[in-house]
């Protein structure tokens, strides 16, 4: 689903994912002025495995990621917003491909607060 883009951001969105059968979506959220790495994979149990630790999802919890996932849309890597100094650069891989943002666009805003949530905890 995530794919394509201009040709200064090809080498992140042209890649396959590195995820295995049964991940579901990995994102990573790097960069600000405290320089954060983070990074969250969830497999299609609802394992999410967030900075090492594992966290179960509840049944809930996984029906609305699925179905946040499922309303992406924006499916380009963008420079958009890189420009900027301190900025964050938040990368999502689903169904087999990468797509990187230094903003949010709309329709990834409730996948990504699902999956910034699991980070917090």
């Amino acid at each position: 689903m995530l794919s394509g883009g201009p040709p200064e951001m090809e080498g992140f969105d042209a890649m396959l994912a590195h995820t295995g059968p049964d991940v579901l979506v990995t994102y990573e959220r790097t960069g600000g002025f405290a320089g954060l790495d983070d990074r969250v994979t969830v497999d299609d149990s609802g394992t999410a495995l967030v900075r090492d630790r594992k966290i179960m999802l509840r049944d809930d919890e996984m029906r609305g990621l699925r179905a946040a996932l499922r309303r992406i849309v924006t499916t380009r890597s963008s420079p958009a917003g890189c420009q900027v100094a301190d900025h964050f650069t938040y990368t999502l891989t689903y169904r087999g491909r990468r797509a990187t943002r230094c903003r949010v666009p709309p329709d990834w805003r409730a996948a990504v607060e699902r999956l910034d949530a699991l980070l917090a905890r």
